[in-house]
């Protein structure tokens, strides 16, 4: 086999291939321009090694690298393996709780400015990229300037794959700072025109994650149906995982317990357990699942397994919910202070979105505690505006901060209880419902009944606003009748079914009646 075979094998997805060629190249002589030549392939074997997260291939060829360039490389190998070793700290089992970032991040940033001055620029991209994510921890800002580097560089030396590489994570840091995919479906746009299979998964797992945040549920289940398979397929198991999160993600935002545990269980299958992942899938899906099940003991055992995980190894992963959901669930019971919110909103995850929206309301739960009513009532108007994008936390939110807000004696808390109520009950969300009309009870508050036929509709039909007249409507639309047929069936008039046809379009999100129809028969196939 060839070397270029070899580098060819691996740059196509096939590692296992690349490595057993590799393995059966024969011996080359020491300090020979082979071995240099021999050392630079296994260089770039364990760069594909780590990047598909298999930490004891990358350290193996690593080592067979540093066998054959001796204990003097060049500077340019030198650079590449340094780059190496660092992405290899990261991963579980080889990171170590009393890490230097900084002095990390140092060498990992000599090692990038040496490939750029030894004119090698895909090994100066890895160093680049490498570097943003050690810089995250003095914040985004920083680690967005060494992408902007990154991108600098592949741009001037046309290396179209790693600068759409920049692109992706610049769009990933701009949807966690902000919310806004918008940068990030740029980025998918361009990995798409490049035929960049992999990076187009990779960006179709954040677009993943970041539709369940923002609660559209059809656009995430799309995602991962799409890409899960395909990325399992072909052995991009990072992705996979993070497709995998995703779902799980997804089924526990919607207080779908068991089918979080399904697709938690696949994850593990998988090997999400020894993936970087694993706070996100303590604290983001099991955390907040346990949160719409009315568990606050099991959702706050569930945040300090995230918080354990990240104290033993590197963790670049922010919305585990040790910057937002944990200090807020510590406010709620009493057992966190102002010092300890503080130090969560100056640290650079703090400062996402979805953790800001929990800071907020956890500092207006302090606010109203210590009696300043005002103060309380502008960072619930700051929550309101943060949480716009996120409505199950939105909702969740003014759910938990109505039990103090009342006690305190600030902000609106009635108002705050039927809005969630309202929502959970059209989500399908019975636990956090049933305990917000407990609430208002508790209140004195009326509690006003539902109107006969909601229970019947589908829980993503009542999320979209579908009144019970016109679900009935909808079950109809299987057969294609036209608006007579529909008329004569449920004794209205054509006009109320003409009316009725327009709120369904608006509210499904379908382009003409023939779709709505098809999308009706596809709820009629789904099991109840």
């Amino acid at each position: 086999p060839s070397e270029m075979c070899i580098r060819d094998r691996a740059e196509g997805g096939d590692l296992d291939g690349a490595l057993a060629l590799a393995d059966a190249l024969p011996p080359v002589p020491a300090r020979s321009e082979d071995a240099s030549r021999r050392g630079r392939t296994h260089v770039e074997l364990a760069w594909a090694a780590v990047m598909a997260e298999r930490p004891a291939d990358a350290a193996r060829q690593a080592a067979a690298a540093r066998d054959l360039l001796g204990p003097s490389p060049l500077p340019g190998p030198q650079a590449a393996l340094a780059v190496v070793d660092g992405h290899l700290a990261l991963l579980p089992g080889h990171g170590r709780a009393d890490r230097d970032p900084v002095g990390a991040g140092r060498a990992v940033q000599r090692a990038a400015e040496t490939a750029e001055a030894e004119g090698l620029p895909h090994v100066a991209c890895q160093g680049w990229q490498l570097l943003a994510l050690l810089r995250r921890e003095e914040g985004f800002d920083a680690a967005d300037a060494a992408l902007e580097r990154m991108l600098s560089i592949s741009t001037e030396h046309a290396l179209p794959v790693w600068r759409v590489e920049a692109l992706v994570r610049l769009g990933a840091n701009a949807f966690m700072r902000t919310g806004d995919a918008s940068r990030l479906l740029s980025a998918r746009a361009a990995a798409t025109d490049l035929g960049a299979l992999r990076l187009t998964r990779t960006v179709d797992g954040l677009l993943a994650m970041n539709a369940v945040l923002c609660a559209r549920w059809e656009e995430a289940r799309e995602i991962v149906d799409r890409s899960a398979e395909s990325s399992a397929r072909v052995g991009d198991l990072s992705t996979h995982r993070y497709l995998l999160l995703a779902g799980a993600t997804m089924a526990a935002h919607r207080g779908r317990r068991r089918e979080m545990d399904r697709a938690l269980a696949a994850f593990r299958r998988a090997g999400g357990e020894k993936s970087l992942l694993v706070p996100l899938r303590s604290g983001l899906c099991r955390g907040f699942g346990a949160l719409l099940e009315e568990d606050r003991e099991r959702a706050a055992a569930s945040l300090d397994e995230a918080l354990a995980w990240e104290a033993d190894q590197p963790s670049y992963y922010y919305l585990s919910g040790r910057y937002g959901l944990r200090p807020l669930l510590r406010v709620l019971a009493g057992a966190a202070d102002r010092a300890e919110l503080a130090e969560a909103r100056s640290a650079p995850g703090g400062c996402l979105a979805w953790n800001r929206q929990f800071l907020e309301l956890a500092d207006a739960v302090l606010r109203g505690r210590e009696g300043d009513a005002a103060g309380a009532a502008r960072l619930m108007a700051s929550f309101d505006a943060l949480s716009a994008p996120f409505p199950v936390a939105r909702h969740l939110g003014l759910r938990l901060a109505a039990e103090p807000a009342r006690a305190d004696g600030w902000g609106d808390p009635v108002a705050w209880l039927r809005t969630a109520e309202e929502f959970f009950y059209g989500a399908g969300v019975q636990p956090v419902a049933s305990a917000c009309r407990a609430a208002l009870r508790q209140a004195g508050a009326s509690v006003g009944q539902h109107r006969g036929g909601w229970d019947r509709i589908p829980s993503p039909l009542r999320t979209s606003g579908v009144t019970p007249r016109e679900y009935e409507v909808f079950v109809l639309l299987p057969e294609r009748p036209g608006n007579q047929q529909i008329a004569r069936r449920l004794s209205i008039s054509p006009r109320t079914v003409e009316k009725h046809m327009a709120s369904l379009l608006s509210k499904t999100g379908r382009a003409d009646r023939a779709a709505l129809c098809e999308f009706a028969a596809e709820c009629a196939a789904e099991p109840a």
